[in-house]
């Protein structure tokens, strides 16, 4: 099996094809990516099968995944593209207004709550071609897709955010608490010790930090909390805590946008939490990139304090 194709005979466009079928695992999603009909991506798959002489990729219950050999081509050729993509665009600019690009987020239920309107709106008259897509944080590999160009922003409370990657403070926020308007210990949640053995929900989500600086306030405050709810969102809390006996510590901002919840009330912590700061993050490699520039300006534009 010839697994050594001569540069001479290689269409570069194939590498293209290969780039987005890894990063998608869906040939159809693949397609629109690179700008191809679904038959026309099925052929350049074959022709790229064909050239290396292995299925390169195989179907399964989960996408395309990647035989062993795509696994060992896949880093080689990624930056082969990101090569002679970044050759090509030197003294490019990014046209907003005629661009089709996707520009994918990291973001949690409440950056999706918070800052999404906002963008989209603007997105609307600015650059009615631009597509926005959000993915939620991994547990594990988070650093590792933005180092790969799967994701160009995040956005949020990222403290590993470190090494090999810019980021800029957009705006602070605090913590506030959400209980039942008929809550029945309402009256003693100005009491640290009596607030920490209500009956508390919490929303822990991987790659954030929310969770992390409660945990921190709490053991300061040298109380613990009663946690009887786990769940990795938030946007189920307002419907759970008017509907029970729960209490929940969530950033304000958010607690703001559920203000109108039927039977939720808003009320200040017993203890002292501190504020914390929404940054928007991206990896080093793309910190020139026209497109991820003027993506970042426009944050910055709109959610910058």
């Amino acid at each position: 099996m010839n697994r050594k194709p001569l540069l001479s005979t290689l269409d570069l466009n194939l590498l293209v094809v290969f780039d987005a079928i890894l990063k998608d695992r869906n040939i159809t999603v693949a397609a629109q990516r690179v700008g191809l009909s679904q038959p026309a991506m099925s052929s350049a798959l074959s022709r790229l099968r064909k050239t290396f002489g292995d299925p390169l990729f195989v179907r399964t219950g989960r996408g395309m995944q990647p035989t062993p050999y795509a696994q060992v081509l896949a880093s080689p050729l990624q930056k082969a593209c990101e090569l002679v993509a970044s050759s090509l665009e030197i003294g490019t600019a990014f046209n907003p207004v005629t661009s089709t690009r996707t520009f994918t987020f990291f973001m949690t239920d409440i950056g999706e709550v918070v800052l999404l309107p906002r963008l989209l709106g603007a997105l609307e008259t600015r650059a009615p071609g631009v597509r926005v897509k959000v993915l939620r944080v991994p547990e594990r590999g988070a650093r590792e897709a933005m180092a790969a160009g799967e994701v160009d922003i995040a956005v949020g409370l990222f403290p590993e955010f470190k090494a090999g990657f810019f980021q800029q403070r957009l705006y602070g926020d605090d913590f506030v608490c959400l209980a039942s308007a008929n809550h029945p210990q309402l009256a003693q949640m100005g009491q640290p010790r009596k607030f920490a053995q209500m009956r508390h929900a919490v929303a822990t989500m991987a790659g954030t930090g929310h969770e992390a600086a409660l945990e921190k306030a709490f053991a300061e405050a040298r109380v613990r909390r009663r946690v009887v709810l786990d769940i990795p969102h938030f946007m189920a809390m307002p419907t759970i805590i008017a509907h029970t006996n729960y209490v929940v510590t969530v950033p304000r901002r958010l607690a703001m946008a559920v203000a109108d919840y039927p039977r939720v009330s808003i009320l200040e912590p017993p203890i002292p939490i501190p504020a914390f700061e929404i940054k928007q993050h991206w990896h080093e490699r793309y910190h020139q990139d026209p497109a991820s520039r003027w993506m970042r300006s426009l944050m910055a534009e709109l959610f910058l304090e």
